[in-house]
Formats: structure tokens, C-alpha cells, sequence
């Protein structure tokens, strides 16, 4: 196997991610705090128009505050919905600086204008997280998300990808899988394995 290309999720492969934060966090932010705020609750058409660019920030943002107890605040909303993105350890983006020495490294991850905004600012030493890769491909940005296979053609084709020499890393057995039928090279990245582990040898 000869690889020349890397493409990364980001959520629970670079950023340490809890969703569970942010259901719980709009749990007491929402009118129907009574009902259980689960991933079934919050990925309603809101999120996924937002999650593809079909609909701007200021309008998922009124979507959420007409859902939301009186008294609360445009910042509080904002502050729940990025509960759920931890943080970016110096390991990571030192692991990554490393991989970008020797090959073509890319972003395509599953996000929103508002999510974008916060994270580009967690890398430590970086002015963005996005300057260590030749190149992000965010859902918002491309209007498709993984596991589409739309999504994963975009990266291949707007960066001149072939998939016999392209890595696909991911936390989640979906998105491997429809790698796997793009014919990409695959890497399953478990609950707490560093990615600098599965790296050390490249």
C-alpha cells in the first residue's frame, strides 16, 4: 500500500468531541426541557439544512431561540451549541505538522458555519487548524455530508485525489464504509487511541 494522501475527519479523530454536552446543555436552555434532548431531537432538518450551507447562521440560530425558554440569550445558545467540541491537544497538531512534511493532508468533515468558527481557533501555535492541511472540506461549504458519496468526490476531484494512493481516517463505522465503496484506503480510528499512535511509524 502506498499512500500519498490523508483525509481527516475532524470530530472524535482530531477534536475530542461530546456530544452528550450539548443535548444536555439545550436540555435546560430549550421550552420542553421535560423531553429527553437526544441526537434524534437536535439532527431535525434545522441542523442538517444548516449542516449543508441551506440555511445561514442567523436562521438556525432563530430556529433554536424559538424553541428556547424566555430570558434566553443569543450567547447562551451559541455557548451550547459548541459545548460540545473539548479540545485539540499540542500532540495532535504536532502529529499532523509531521504527516503534512511528507504527505498531501485534508479535512473533510461533517459541520456548520458557527462550529467552524470555534474550532479553527483550537490549534495550538496555529492561527487556524485549517492552515496545517493543503485544504478543509466542510459540509456546510460543499453542501454534502458524509457518508454521501457526493461528499467524498469532491475532495477526490477538487484536489486531484487518486484513491488507490488516498487514506480515509474517521471515528465512525458509516463513513469508513462508504469510503470503503469509494475504493479509498481506510483507517478506523477507536475511542481513546491517540492518532500519533497510529501514525508513529509514518
Amino acid at each position: 500500500m502506498r499512500i500519498l494522501n490523508i483525509i481527516f475527519d475532524l470530530g472524535g479523530v482530531i477534536i475530542d468531541l461530546d456530544v452528550q454536552r450539548t443535548y444536555d446543555a439545550f436540555s435546560r436552555l430549550l421550552e420542553n426541557e421535560p423531553m429527553k434532548i437526544d441526537s434524534g431531537y437536535l439532527r431535525s432538518s434545522l441542523q442538517t439544512d444548516y449542516e449543508v450551507g441551506s440555511i445561514d447562521s442567523e436562521s438556525f440560530l432563530a430556529g433554536l431561540e424559538g424553541m428556547a425558554r424566555a430570558g434566553t440569550s443569543r450567547e447562551d445558545i451559541v455557548n451550547a451549541w459548541n459545548a460540545m467540541l473539548l479540545r485539540l491537544p499540542q500532540e495532535r497538531v504536532d502529529t499532523l505538522k509531521k504527516l503534512a512534511t511528507k504527505y498531501r493532508i485534508f479535512i473533510l468533515s461533517n459541520t456548520n458555519e458557527l462550529h467552524e468558527d470555534y474550532f479553527e481557533r483550537m490549534a495550538p501555535g496555529c492561527e487556524k487548524l485549517s492552515d496545517i492541511f493543503e485544504a478543509a472540506y466542510y459540509s456546510h461549504r460543499i453542501a454534502c455530508r458524509k457518508p454521501d458519496a457526493e461528499a467524498f468526490k469532491i475532495v477526490m476531484e477538487r484536489s486531484g485525489l487518486r484513491p488507490e494512493y488516498t487514506l480515509f481516517v474517521d471515528d465512525l463505522e458509516t463513513n469508513i464504509e462508504a469510503a470503503k465503496k469509494m475504493k479509498l484506503h481506510t483507517l478506523h480510528v477507536r475511542p481513546g487511541v491517540e492518532i500519533s499512535e497510529y501514525f508513529k511509524n509514518w
